[in-house]
């Protein structure tokens, strides 16, 4: 079952797209709606936008339900209330900028959700609204423990009746001393175990998605910037979703500027979808 915490925002309308999507490719075909009212926008303005995301559900044969509940003054509280814990729910919230420069994620509702860990959440940040939802380019980074990807993988494989191309990346990621004084023998090898890492992530996303090998691309790169690594990745490949993992150790410092995901999510020519599994 797919849940949207759904803002009221823009963003909100567009990341709603995304749920819609998802849920028609999730075996249970139903979207829970979750609005926690905190005054930001009109209630009447609320119930119409949600009007119009449920008619878009109605459309693919999505069952919908709506919750419009009053804000407790915590709406991560708020929304867990309502949100059912297992491994068949996944969470879709957004990622949206805020003035400061405080960043997509760090100290937001979306991150507390992330850190969870009782059902999966994917965070979107949307920067081609034209897509509506449905991309079918797909840029999937890999790195450290293949079993931290599963969630990914089970996200990617709700779009799998549509994907186009699927580019996996592995980034081998040295200190910026090292790196200068990198030589190429180093780092043939630094690839070449990257591909053999690529390798197993392959097998198990097609195992996973039932995505045939002829959608799938395997790409390596040894750098001292992976979050630029990954952009570069994103435009040369014409990616519409990049799929960030956000791991333990991201999460355990908070996602501040400077860091990794929040770079990307601010530079990436496309839509990112920072997601993590739960435990049920």
């Amino acid at each position: 079952m797919i849940y949207l915490a759904y803002d009221g925002s823009i963003n909100g309308d567009w990341i709603a797209g995304y749920a819609v999507t998802l849920a028609a490719h999730d075996p249970a075909r139903r979207l829970a709606i979750l609005h926690v009212a905190t005054g930001e926008f009109p209630l009447d303005d609320i119930r119409a936008k949600i009007e119009r995301i449920e008619r878009r559900a109605i459309a693919v044969d999505v069952a919908v339900d709506v919750a419009v509940v009053p804000s407790s003054g915590d709406v991560f509280h708020d929304l867990l209330a309502r949100i059912r814990n297992g491994p068949d729910v996944a969470v879709v919230c957004g990622a949206r900028a805020r003035a400061g420069g405080r960043g997509y994620l760090a100290g937001t509702v979306s991150e507390r959700l992330l850190r969870h860990r009782r059902f999966e959440v994917a965070a979107i940040r949307v920067v081609q609204p034209g897509l509506l939802g449905a991309p079918r380019r797909f840029l999937f980074p890999a790195a450290g423990d293949p079993r931290g990807l599963g969630a990914g993988m089970d996200l990617l494989a709700r779009f799998a009746p549509a994907v186009d191309r699927v580019h996996l990346l592995h980034v081998a990621v040295l200190r910026r001393t090292a790196f200068r004084h990198l030589g190429a023998d180093k780092a043939a090898r630094l690839r070449a175990k990257g591909w053999r890492y690529l390798e197993g992530v392959e097998a198990e996303l097609i195992a996973r998605t039932g995505l045939g090998a002829e959608r799938i691309g395997v790409d390596t790169a040894v750098s001292d910037d992976w979050a630029h690594e990954t952009i570069i990745a994103a435009t040369r490949h014409k990616s519409q979703l990049i799929l960030l993992e956000a791991s333990r150790r991201h999460l355990a410092g908070g996602a501040l500027r400077g860091d990794p995901l929040e770079l990307v999510l601010r530079d990436a020519p496309c839509d990112v979808a920072v997601y993590r599994g739960g435990d049920g």
